[in-house]
């Protein structure tokens, strides 16, 4: 069998992770297995997915954010690697290649089109009008699906409700992940725990926020920095320590901008951003308090999962997916609401 899997970036996240794993188990089942990804793709992971057997092909007209003449491209540029590879199977991933590989597939005439849904692409937090443009493109892409795999159950029924698919042709597949660094975290004595922040310049009377995910607009960061400019007159050594990168020009576009205002506001000592990091174990040792401030685009938020392995309460924005974490500790209150918050 010849399958492809269309991704719409390929980085180190929890979702390409997922393709990946997936792809091998197929590599190694005897079938020939393509990864086609867009633009904006790690050229490390490129080369390592070329060297594990896979082939690569990469559609420079397939990017993150929209752009309408890139999109007409794009699907032009996929329909014809469709037709010219012959695929019997196309597996789409994330929103954008969702949608347009989808269709470029149903075109080509590909035999079987599967998707699978990491996040909605439709939260109810946006503008009616570009929520209902959304919805409607997943309903359009939906006709030429033959199956959807969700990450999470409330995804989902969120999906069913909207008329994208049916629940016989829909599958809830939670993703695997090697959770055994955060499981040794949450067994830490005090003594580690406090080696911990010692290493990473805290002291054991600071109040740490943690948040580990992409900077990314939807990921609320700059709701973070609100929420800690309101208590940190109330808390002195409350920190904030949020770990992860930006990846695209517009992602670094929003992180500097997060910056300027920790400048601005003096908050240098207090609000940290690390930057990307393989295993961010060790942090959920120092964290006293995970902040989740998403929109509810997430499917199942993988950070989420880590804190309640590793013993750490969560308090946030209500999203799909936390309520379905076993032993999860979630304080949720409404999206956007700061006051709650």
């Amino acid at each position: 069998m010849k399958i492809a899997h269309v991704v719409t970036t390929l980085y180190d996240t929890n979702a390409t992770g997922w393709v990946t794993m997936l792809a091998r188990d197929q590599l190694d089942r005897g079938c020939q297995v393509d990864l086609i990804v867009g633009r904006n793709a790690s050229p490390q992971l490129l080369a390592e997915r070329r060297a594990q057997g896979f082939g690569v092909f990469q559609v420079s007209s397939l990017r993150k954010y929209v752009r309408p003449v890139q999109e007409i491209r794009a699907l032009l540029e996929l329909y014809r690697l469709f037709r010219s590879q012959r695929y019997d199977l196309v597996h789409t991933h994330l929103a954008k290649a969702g949608v347009i590989g989808r269709l470029a597939a149903d075109l080509a005439g590909v035999p079987q089109i599967v998707h699978s849904v990491y996040g909605a692409t439709f939260a109810p937090t946006q503008p009616w009008p570009r929520r209902a443009f959304f919805r409607d493109l997943e309903r359009l892409a939906g006709k030429a699906t033959d199956a959807f795999i969700f990450v999470g159950k409330e995804l989902q029924e969120a999906y069913c409700r909207a008329g994208i698919c049916s629940p016989p042709q829909s599958q809830v597949i939670y993703y695997g992940k090697d959770l055994s660094p955060f499981l040794a975290v949450a067994g830490f004595t005090l003594e580690e725990k406090r080696a911990c922040r010692e290493a990473l310049g805290f002291e054991e009377t600071d109040l740490i926020l943690g948040n580990v995910s992409r900077i990314v607009p939807w990921k609320g960061h700059d709701y973070a920095l609100e929420v800690f400019g309101r208590l940190k007159g109330v808390f002195p050594t409350l920190k904030l320590l949020i770990v992860g990168d930006a990846k695209t020009p517009s992602e670094r576009g929003y992180k500097e901008r997060l910056l300027q205002k920790v400048r601005r506001q003096g908050w240098e000592g207090d609000i940290t951003f690390t930057g990307w990091v393989r295993n961010p174990a060790r942090y959920f040792a120092v964290f006293d308090l995970y902040l989740l401030t998403s929109m509810p685009l997430e499917g199942v938020p993988g950070a989420v999962i880590e804190a309640a392995v590793a013993g750490v309460p969560v308090i946030g924005f209500d999203c799909y997916g936390v309520r379905e974490i076993p032993g999860v500790r979630a304080t949720l209150v409404p999206p956007k609401d700061i006051r709650a918050l």
